[in-house]
């Protein structure tokens, strides 16, 4: 852990000074003034700032840490990669939660590969959210299997794209995944890829949590459905930034209910935030803010045990989206120590601990009781021109919401 709690925020901001920009974001804009930071900053501690304002301190922790490793990574890709012009091996985006614990491992793997085994490998561990390099905004100008790095992890649907699918997933450039085993759970959703492209290793479960008092005479909803009722208006937060909301959560929608779900979806909405900032809102006791909030398990167990909050998980199952993997073929004899720890019960461990739930047969575990999921399928986006449909979806939930009739 590189941030104490005990630690001045000036120790924070000289050591890291790009974590400013969390604390400004986060409730401390008075951090934006270095008069402030050299008068207060020097002895007020970080536990104390975060108890001020009754905010959770892993999560804050988590965010500053983020922010840290996003930076020297990016630093570290401009100069192992871009200048010494050598191809990236491994490719993993990830959301914060799970990027910070399976970097620190993965990286133990990657020495061990070198000093071992003599095998070099060139990586970036990204978040899926990062600001400097957007690769998806490439993908579909990908020509060269070279261009590919020889291994991906992602929980976007970007290499699910016609263009990559048509022209590298199709071809065989990529491992094929088959033998893979999995607990109960995956295979009952089906989260397996049928044809075989894609390991599935885990899964982002979203899931409602509740603010019991200001939900006040509503009912607690108990499935993604009950959110479509009309008196729900406003009362709902999901992800979302600027005008950008949360693809898989449409995308659901959507499907099950067409364009009435995403008006529905629309009308329950009052606005979208990052988790952080809803766990954020769901400490405060501002009784004006909305009662339900949609967010991943992993900021929702933060707030778990606390007094007047619900964490739902719904009666037909955490909406979800697969952590998948991409290996190259010409590469599985090179990789593979790689890959078993990828697929192996190591890293189904660091999974399950930030409560992504493992696929492997050992994984999982932490789940609640009769805990079920709900996936769109593969079917599904396979054939539903995934990256045009995202778009559409994005701009009709807007138009709702702007009171158009998209």
């Amino acid at each position: 852990m590189l941030i104490e709690l005990d630690l001045t925020i000036s120790q924070i901001l000289e050591m890291y000074p790009e974590t400013r920009e969390v604390f400004i974001t986060n409730g401390f804009p008075q951090f934006a003034d270095k008069e402030f930071q050299r008068e207060l900053g020097t002895v007020l501690k970080l536990k104390t700032a975060l108890k001020s304002k009754k905010l959770n301190a892993d999560v804050f922790i988590k965010l500053l840490e983020e922010k840290i490793y996003e930076v020297r990574q990016y630093s570290k890709l401009s100069s192992s990669v871009v200048e010494n012009g050598k191809c990236l091996n491994l490719l993993a985006l990830l959301p914060c939660p799970l990027k910070v614990p399976l970097q620190g491992e993965l990286q133990l793997v990657l020495n061990h590969l070198r000093c071992e085994k003599g095998v070099d490998l060139h990586y970036n561990i990204d978040t899926s959210a990062n600001k400097y390099i957007h690769y998806e905004e490439y993908i579909p100008y990908f020509e060269d299997p070279d261009e590919i790095p020889d291994i991906i992890l992602t929980t976007g649907y970007e290499f699910l794209h016609d263009k990559f699918v048509e022209r590298f997933v199709k071809t065989g450039i990529f491992l094929q995944a088959t033998g893979q085993q999995a607990n109960p759970r995956f295979l009952s959703a089906q989260l397996l890829d049928p044809q075989c492209h894609f390991f599935i290793l885990a899964v982002n479960a979203l899931v409602m949590v509740i603010e019991k008092k200001r939900l006040g005479s509503l009912p607690v909803p108990r499935t993604w459905g009950d959110l479509l009722d009309p008196v729900f208006e406003n009362q709902v937060v999901m992800r979302g930034h600027g005008d950008i909301f949360c693809d898989a959560l449409q995308l659901y929608y959507y499907k099950d209910y067409g364009n009435d779900g995403i008006k529905g979806l629309a009308r329950a909405v009052r606005y979208g935030l990052h988790p952080a900032q809803m766990v954020k809102e769901l400490s405060s006791s501002n009784n004006g803010l909305p009662p339900i909030y949609i967010m991943p398990r992993f900021f929702a167990e933060t707030l778990n045990g606390r007094k007047d909050i619900e964490v739902i998980w719904p009666a037909d199952g955490a909406i979800v989206y697969p952590v998948s993997l991409l290996v190259k073929a010409s590469k599985a004899v090179e990789l593979k120590e790689l890959v078993d720890y990828l697929t192996g019960p190591q890293a189904a461990r660091i999974f399950d601990e930030a409560f992504f739930p493992s696929a492997h047969l050992q994984g999982g575990r932490s789940l609640p009781v009769n805990a079920s999921f709900k996936w769109v399928g593969w079917d599904y986006i396979r054939s539903c021109g995934i990256e045009r449909l995202q778009e559409e979806l994005n701009d009709r939930f807007l138009a709702s919401r702007s009171g158009g009739t998209s």
